[in-house]
């Protein structure tokens, strides 16, 4: 039986098996440090496209990881010498098409399937797991989440099984169109939203208000500091004084409840990019 481990670079990675000598290790060529082995790297960029500080620390680093593990890449460099492999491209397009394509490990699933299940050969018995490939909340991981999930789903249906962190981006399931206008979790979050919002405005607000009256405050203060003060300025240099302080407390607390609507607002966002089709 066959049991590839896919390993990306986010923290989950630790936890894969490298020690289990029954998984094939599938790596990507930006390894981490705590990678101790792999039976294939994957470098799918053309490396003429990178930085030439990345692409000098690259290529030092292959001498040490790849020389006796197969590199496969989409643009082979002539240089890097025979443990170099040529990405099957024109046949895993062929099955697969690109539209799903949106990262180095939908290519990497793509060719795992394609072992595993043959075009036109019989069935390996085998399973993949993922460690690492966290895709986890942004623009750009939500677009290659898309594509890599697809693979996922396309293991699931030729009965490949396909385990997973519990706790990473490729857990959630988002609520399918149009289900999602009356699914009770995605109305409970945006309703959390609004109200987090509105008091996320209410407080900037009160801050702003809070600012100036601290400017006029201090004003105040300065032109009644100034030589030969009467009692009565006396005491109201004292109960602006008093004033003030207040202020700048209630300006900290204000901050402190800015702060805490901001994680919430990321912490919720976060949230609705899994939930939301």
């Amino acid at each position: 039986m066959r049991k590839i481990a896919m390993i990306g670079t986010a923290p989950s990675a630790e936890e894969a098996p490298f020690r289990d000598e029954s998984y094939e290790i599938w790596g990507v060529a930006s390894r981490m440090k705590y990678v101790t082995r792999a039976d294939r790297w994957f470098e799918l960029h053309r490396l003429d496209g990178e930085p030439e500080s990345f692409q000098q620390h690259w290529r030092r680093d292959l001498k040490v990881w790849s020389s006796e593990v197969d590199l496969y890449m989409l643009y082979p460099e002539p240089d890097l010498g025979p443990s170099v492999i040529n990405y099957p491209y024109d046949s895993i397009v062929d099955r697969f098409g690109t539209f799903f394509m949106t990262s180095s490990f939908s290519w990497m699933m793509a060719l795992a399937i394609d072992e595993l299940r043959p075009r036109n050969g019989e069935p390996v018995d085998g399973s993949i797991g993922i460690w690492g490939v966290d895709m986890e909340y942004g623009t750009e991981y939500s677009h290659q989440r898309v594509g890599f999930r697809h693979f996922i789903e396309i293991a699931r249906l030729l009965g490949i099984p396909v385990s997973r962190f519990a706790n990473t981006g490729l857990s959630f399931e988002p609520v399918p169109y149009p289900i999602w206008q009356d699914d009770p979790l995605l109305s409970k979050i945006t309703k959390r939203g609004e109200d987090n919002n509105a008091k996320l405005e209410d407080s900037e607000e009160s801050l702003k208000r809070t600012h100036t009256m601290i400017a006029q405050n201090r004003m105040a203060i300065e032109e009644l500091s100034k030589p030969l003060l009467k009692k009565e300025r006396l005491n109201r240099v004292a109960f602006l004084e008093r004033e003030l302080a207040g202020l700048l407390e209630e300006s900290s607390k204000l901050s402190v409840d800015i702060v805490h609507c901001c994680a919430v607002k990321a912490e919720l966002d976060y949230l609705l990019d899994y939930i939301n089709p």
